[in-house]
């Protein structure tokens, strides 16, 4: 390959569809294509908005690829002790901690990267596919660098200094719409007013994450001696967007860190 490959990870949230919008409309680099890595859970918002700008982009030269893993379960079958997601855990002592992230590769970056694969040569150069990131300036401690040498990461919205807002700014600017942040539903990396809206705003989105809350709650009780949550104060979904503030940072006063993802595939 005379170039890189140059292909957005669009996730469909502000950062990436920021991208997408400024690659279609001239102001960033062209990119070969943009893919969407369908978890499968994303809120409804999401999709609709996703269904209602893709003809959009294609009709400014942008092309739109959606890819899916190979499964999308939470867990991995009625046997199994596996939960991909970083549930939140607690033990009969009352002990804290949190399981191991696995979504993100398994959802996200492996079927990206399986697609990715199909359109370069069978045996890659280091660096012929750039891969462009949606996180923004306010976010650069997000960035990572590759961990296989046929693919770069490129970050223009921290190049050029453009923060979340500035996104946002745009779009506006532009007359595109402002989607909603793109995570998993019963996403463990939720914060309390995002919680609070999935419940107000019901439907297939607060009864998913609710499924999911507690089809894992079990799922290592026998081999571990743990219950696991979705949710950091580590009670039954419904139960603990109603704790209230004060009580909640309380439960949470365990030398924890605040929750967030410092994945450069989520959240954009």
């Amino acid at each position: 390959m005379d170039k890189p490959l140059r292909a957005l990870s669009l996730g469909w949230g502000v950062q990436s569809w920021t991208l997408a919008a400024m690659a279609a409309l001239g102001e960033i680099e062209p990119i070969d294509v943009a893919v969407h890595a369908d978890t499968m859970h994303e809120a409804s918002a999401t999709y609709a908005h996703a269904e209602k700008w893709t003809p959009w982009l294609e009709e400014h030269g942008v092309k739109v690829i959606t890819v899916f893993p190979k499964t999308s379960q939470v867990v991995m079958d009625i046997n199994s002790t596996s939960v991909l997601i970083p549930a939140y855990t607690v033990d009969a002592s009352g002990e804290r901690g949190q399981s191991r992230r696995q979504c993100t590769n398994r959802w996200k970056i492996q079927p990206i990267r399986r697609y990715l694969r199909t359109l370069v040569p069978k045996h890659p150069r280091p660096g012929d596919i750039q891969l462009v990131m949606g996180i923004s300036w306010d976010e650069a401690l997000r960035m990572k660098t590759s961990d296989v040498q046929y693919v770069t990461h490129d970050y223009p919205l921290v190049d050029k200094r453009i923060r979340r807002k500035d996104c946002i700014q745009w779009l506006e600017q532009h007359d595109l719409d402002v989607p909603p942040k793109s995570s998993c539903v019963f996403c463990p990396y939720r914060n309390r007013l995002s919680w609070q809206d999935l419940k107000r705003n019901g439907g297939w989105d607060w009864d998913h994450a609710l499924e999911v809350d507690s089809a894992i709650r079990n799922k290592r009780a026998k081999a571990a001696g743990l219950e696991l949550f979705v949710h950091p104060f580590r009670k039954p979904l419904e139960e603990a967007i109603s704790i209230p503030e004060d009580v909640g940072a309380r439960q949470m006063m365990l030398g924890e860190d605040d929750p967030t993802c410092d994945s450069g595939f989520c959240f954009t």
